[in-house]
């Protein structure tokens, strides 16, 4: 069986310009969703006379989403997205005791919303720089 429950699923991050390590870094806390889009752009390359469209993958991108409910404590997780920052972004998809991905990444977006019933929730866009890593297990 190759399919895994998301409930293994962990985000971490890392404000600045240095890549995380299997001990650094933060668990965000109470994220429930996440989302890593890698993407390229499609170029159109037909010539005179041809029928249908030829592409070719030009450059690649990676998209990262996340949301929850809100923490207002968790002072290095959900507090260090802050949009305009530069941070790593790190997923662990199968739990940390396997290595996942992370990317250096632009926090574009974030917004924190609340219900009628005091339901707060957090969500986030990030937009890749660079190539994705690999995010070493967890020690």
């Amino acid at each position: 069986m190759s399919e895994l429950a998301g409930k293994l699923n962990q985000c971490y991050v890392l404000s600045g310009e240095v890549a995380m390590t299997g001990s650094t870094g933060a668990k965000i806390n109470a994220i429930d969703n996440s989302t890593w889009n890698q993407l390229c752009d499609l170029l159109d390359i037909p010539q005179f006379g041809d029928e249908y469209k030829n592409r070719i993958g030009g450059l690649k991108d990676t998209e990262v989403s996340i949301s929850g409910n809100y923490d207002p404590s968790d002072t290095n997780g959900q507090n260090v997205l802050v949009a305009g920052d530069i941070c790593y972004i790190g997923i662990y998809p199968q739990g940390t005791t396997v290595a996942g991905k992370q990317v250096k990444a632009i926090v574009g977006s974030v917004e924190i919303s609340a219900d009628v019933t005091g339901k707060q929730t957090i969500s986030a866009s990030l937009s890749g720089i660079g190539a994705p890593a690999a995010l070493p297990a967890r020690s």
